[in-house]
């Protein structure tokens, strides 16, 4: 408690004291031996720009596949599914799909509007129609609705975002919808964020985060110790300590590096019931995240690497999350960890872009055995679980004007066996494959 305390303290000093240290430069006085120069209206430039595409997706999978929206043979493709035998030993899921879609259209309303508190004011309104959970897609759901205050070397951030372990300066470039998931680090959330420059390239982010829609963590459905499963923002909510993030990153006009920490407390349950008995638990499964991240533009290529060792990312849309122990009126939690990389070259073309992803992921488990339930994404305790996932994907942009053709090859493999009570797989796996062709269109407005 006594970081989290600090890191309160040095998150509000710098907010209140950076705001009350910005000034706002004045205007230049004009010569007399001058004529006045006519400036336009600042006000004429204020309100809302719209912009935006509409996106078709057209995606052949060789078998089925698991995916974080929609639920089955979605645009969000995670891994393959698990080997599944019917009576005379065929694989269910060997079976293969090809859909379209459209839900990826996309809306985004540029705001800007006149100074506050000395401080450029402007903002961020977008949605889409992926829906805001399964069975509501071609539904309009927020994306993002962000507003901003800019100093000269201070940026104040409100409202619902990119959650800061998704750099936007650093993702990957996929023709896929999925971008790099599970690899990557992906969730939209409600935050506060700040930005200090440190100097001409160096810049401090921390960051206070909430949770909501699809990107939320598990825990007990009932608010009893040892429910079932189930994902939603109420489980941060009651711990209330929210997703505490502090980032440092260094950016020039060819480079740019980063490393961050990332901390988020759940309370998975408020009380344990055994027979007759009723007890109130404020136990809590605490994890930690660690990031780092580079990116290098050539006048040929544009580079991009990611290393994430991190716990209970259920909610960043990766798979794991934590296990239960004990007992109803006495449980604790441990959060599982993963391990993931990516890396990817893409051309810097402007009308043909090649690109190339590839992806690592690993189950590491948590640190003790004996777990009774398990809260997660494809890991469950004494049962099959997923173990690793790789991808490799090329892919090609063909770009004119507003238009652009983008076809991907997708090649997901994932490794299932039998995790242990601490949530790790040992012993014999078994490989499945899917390969994803994808052909997309994208008319920019």
């Amino acid at each position: 408690m006594k970081k989290i305390s600090l890191f309160f303290t040095v998150f509000t000093l710098l907010a209140v004291g950076l705001v009350n240290a910005q000034t706002a430069s004045g205007p230049t006085e004009t010569p007399v031996a001058k004529p006045a120069e006519k400036k336009a209206d600042p006000a004429s430039t204020w309100g809302i720009k719209f912009s935006g595409f509409l996106r078709n997706d057209v995606f052949y999978d060789t078998r089925q596949i698991t995916s974080a929206r929609p639920a089955n043979q979605g645009e969000l493709l995670l891994y393959p599914t698990n080997v599944s035998l019917d009576a005379n030993g065929n694989d269910v899921n060997a079976a293969p799909s090809l859909t379209m879609s459209s839900i990826s259209t996309r809306l985004t309303g540029n705001i800007t509007g006149p100074d506050a508190f000395g401080a450029k004011t402007s903002g961020i309104f977008e949605g889409e129609f992926f829906g805001n959970a399964n069975g509501n897609e071609n539904v309009f759901r927020l994306r993002h609705a962000y507003a901003k205050l800019d100093w000269k070397t201070t940026q104040l951030g409100f409202g619902q975002y990119w959650h800061p372990l998704f750099v936007t300066d650093c993702f990957p470039g996929t023709v896929s919808f999925n971008t790099g998931m599970p690899f990557q680090p992906f969730a939209r959330n409600p935050q506060v964020r700040l930005t200090q420059k440190l100097g001409n390239q160096l810049s401090l982010i921390l960051a206070a985060v909430s949770q909501i829609e699809a990107f939320t963590s598990p825990g007990s459905s009932t608010g009893i110790a040892l429910g079932a499963a189930a994902a939603s923002q109420t489980f941060i909510n009651d711990a209330v300590i929210p997703n505490l993030h502090a980032q440092l990153q260094y950016k020039s006009k060819t480079f740019l590096a980063g490393a961050a920490i990332d901390y988020k407390s759940l309370r998975p349950a408020l009380k344990g019931v055994s027979g007759t008995t009723t007890v109130a638990t404020n136990e809590k499964v605490n994890s930690t995240t660690f990031e780092a991240y580079a990116k290098l533009t050539t006048n040929a290529v544009t580079l991009k690497a990611e290393f994430v060792a991190g716990q209970n990312l259920y909610d960043q849309l990766m798979f794991g999350g934590y296990l239960a122990y004990g007992t109803a009126l006495n449980v604790t939690y441990k959060p599982m960890g993963i391990t993931s990389y990516w890396f990817e070259i893409a051309g810097t073309g402007k009308k043909v872009i090649p690109g190339l992803f590839f992806g690592y992921a690993k189950n590491d488990g948590a640190s003790a055995t004996g777990a009774v339930a398990s809260y997660a994404r494809s890991v469950t305790a004494g049962a099959a679980s997923i173990d690793k996932v790789l991808r490799v994907s090329p892919r090609m942009d063909f770009v004119a004007g507003k238009f652009r053709f983008g076809t991907e090859i997708e090649i997901t493999n994932a490794a299932y066996g039998t995790a242990g009570s601490d949530g790790k797989v040992t012993g014999t796996t078994t490989s499945v494959t899917n390969t994803r062709l994808l052909f997309i269109t994208v008319y920019s407005f």
